[in-house]
């Protein structure tokens, strides 16, 4: 009875396609109350041709994916090879232009493509495979379209609404290759056309679909009875759509593919520090973080914990090739290649899934393209398709075994279960940037990139909070992490400006003086940096002053900052207030009446003239004085009282 329950379910198409729409669309709904987050705001929220709407759809086709977020002409080179990827951006505009700023429509559609996608996959297995293998189409590709759904390295992409490039380049790409196959089964060029039209939709979504111009052929020439030539010829659609769009794509923003990357271990990877100088890595070291990369790819389609939007230098470690990690990284890769080798006649499904997850993984390895980062989840995105297949295979073998049968369907079930709950749980940490880089940043610690990107959060939450005790635990977390973030990268310059206010609003103007100029070091002609070093300096002069504790370096301090900004009256005051400490009447008198003569309607620098003059024994003038200061400001005295200033 339970035999035959089985052996119709597992070729019961509908209700393999209501099982896989219902499970991946269910995984996905805790996404709905998500916002904006991380790369959403480069793509959507803050990119000025995406929020135009319909208006900005010339803009989105006429310049680099980055240009509506940068607004600059050197968006084009902001990240490794440059990006066209337009499709995406169409789309939001499309969709902003009927729900203007609301993410939780974004992530519904994010969530309804990805149910397509799965779904499509499923279909496009099942026409794959039918042909050469008709017993165990359906259930092979129901298993493997299953996982695929649930299987929590997709988070990243359906969670983080930018993702849907990735979603949109295998979706156009799978069903490219569908009416490629319905093509070649029936003879018919509107297939063709149809192929055309989908691949050319895959490249304008992505360049990591450039990887089905071989999967294609291949695929045709294990699952179909043609030869090379034929199976080649076959994709020709796919080719037309791929030169369409390297021809827009270098007519928009050159050919940028192979362009060695910038010197900024934010977007280059491959360098490492020689002092507080960026060198090159060795050749070793390069394939070093690779393979590294490479091993950890795998690792996570078998065992996907922790997870992490973010593997920025020094997440990945910069080791050589010859270490431990890499070199059995190597020697799996190379048992991969050996293993298409051996069983390319002996078992098709099992080879052409190694092939589908090898040749889109070596595409987004950095060996042969530059792409700004060791690795990232989304990158495995399609690579992730042909781990699907191969689980699924291997599960359903399992399955039928007389021996393994149970024990498979137990382990199965455990592990479908903890993937299940591993994406829903993870999709709670996409809500909002905050969530998410807190949650992250206890993964990637040693990235500079997630720890300044928590840093900067903090600071902004910090301006907008009004509680005076919350600000204060807010700014400290933000220095925290600011702090961890130049210790990783020395040359992360912004955040030695954030540190510098950060400190200054803590009144450490010391430290806030030391961050600054460590800014100064790396750009010195930074006017807001100048000005603001001017002013950390002054305070604290002017605090020493003050207090009358360490007159001379009170004055050193306060003439720092006179030479960085020539006309503070507040500056020139602080310098009169500290000779005035010292008792040397004539020069607090000569500098407080040079403020007095740059801000005449300043009542505070009239009532500290007033002060010096009385301590020099001229009370007349000191009197004089003190009535036009209130001349200038009638509520002076219940202001002097409030603020319990000193004055000399």
């Amino acid at each position: 009875m339970m035999n035959s329950i089985f052996s119709k379910f597992w070729t019961n198409k509908y209700a393999h396609l209501l099982i896989i729409g219902l499970l991946s669309f269910l995984l996905y709904v805790n996404t709905l109350g998500n916002k904006f987050v991380l790369d959403d705001f480069i793509v959507i929220k803050n990119n000025d041709f995406t929020t135009k709407g319909v208006a900005g759809i010339p803009d989105i086709l006429k310049y680099d994916t980055f240009r509506g977020f940068l607004k600059n002409d050197a968006s084009a080179s902001a990240v490794t090879g440059g990006r066209y990827r337009p499709m995406t951006l169409v789309f939001f505009a499309v969709v902003w232009e009927i729900f203007p700023d609301n993410p939780m429509v974004f992530h519904l559609l994010n969530a309804i493509i990805y149910v397509l996608l799965c779904l499509f996959i499923y279909l496009f297995l099942v026409k794959l495979l039918e042909l050469k293998f008709p017993d165990i189409a359906r259930p092979v590709s129901f298993l493997s379209a299953f996982i695929f759904a649930i299987h929590p390295i997709h988070t990243e992409v359906v969670a983080n609404i930018k993702g849907l490039d990735e979603i949109f380049a295998l979706l156009f790409s799978v069903l490219s290759f569908y009416f490629i196959l319905k093509a070649v089964d029936q003879a018919k060029v509107k297939f063709y056309i149809w192929a055309l039209i989908m691949f050319t939709l895959a490249m304008f979504s992505k360049e990591s679909a450039v990887s089905f111009l071989a999967l294609i052929p291949l695929g045709l020439l294990f699952f179909r009875s043609t030869n090379i030539l034929s199976s080649v010829k076959a994709v020709w659609p796919a080719v037309i759509g791929f030169v369409f769009y390297i021809a827009a794509r270098v007519a928009v923003i050159g050919f940028t593919l192979f362009e060695k990357g910038p010197n900024d271990l934010m977007v280059n990877p491959f360098l490492k520090y020689k002092g507080l100088e960026l060198v090159e890595a060795t050749t070793s070291e390069k394939l070093g973080m690779i393979f590294y990369s490479l091993l950890k790819y795998i690792g996570l389609l078998i065992f996907p914990h922790p997870l992490t939007h973010d593997y920025f230098p020094k997440h990945i470690p910069l080791v050589k090739l010859i270490t431990p990690i890499p070199f059995l990284s190597l020697l799996v890769y190379v048992v991969i290649v050996y293993f298409i080798f051996r069983f390319w006649n002996r078992n098709k499904i099992l080879t052409y899934s190694l092939i589908l997850f090898l040749l889109p993984t070596i595409l987004i390895s950095n060996l042969i393209f530059a792409i700004g980062t060791p690795m990232g989840e989304r990158f495995i995105f399609i690579s992730s398709l042909g781990a699907c297949l191969l689980f699924g295979y291997l599960l359903y073998r399992g399955l039928q075994s007389p021996h393994l049968g149970k024990l498979t369907m137990g382990f199965s079930c455990v592990v479908f279960a903890l993937f299940s709950f591993k994406t829903v749980t993870r999709n709670q940490n996409w809500k909002d940037n905050y969530t998410l880089f807190s949650t992250d940043v206890k993964v990637s610690h040693n990235s500079a990139k997630a720890q300044s990107s928590l840093g900067f959060d903090r600071m902004s939450k910090y301006r907008d909070t009004r509680d005076t005790n919350a600000a204060k635990i807010i700014l400290d977390e933000a220095i925290l992490h600011l702090e961890k973030t130049v210790a990783i990268n020395p040359r992360e310059i912004s955040c030695y400006h954030y540190l510098g206010n950060a400190y200054y609003m803590k009144r450490n103007y010391l430290k806030a003086s030391e961050y600054y100029s460590k800014y100064m070091d790396f750009q010195p002609n930074n006017y807001d940096v100048i000005k603001n070093l001017a002013t950390a300096y002054r305070e604290e002069g002017r605090a020493m002053a003050m207090k009358q504790k360490d007159l001379e370096q009170a004055l050193d301090y306060l003439f720092r900052s006179l030479k960085l900004n020539q006309n503070d009256p507040r500056t020139v005051e602080s310098i009169g207030i500290a000779y005035g400490a010292l008792e040397d009447f004539d020069q607090a008198l000569n500098y407080l009446h040079k403020a007095a003569d740059m801000a005449p309607r300043d009542a505070y620098i009239v009532v500290n003239l007033a002060n010096t003059y009385y301590k020099k024994g001229d009370r007349m003038t000191a009197t004089e004085l003190m009535k036009k200061a209130y001349l200038i400001d009638p509520n002076l005295g219940n202001k002097l009282s409030q603020t319990q200033k000193e004055f000399f």
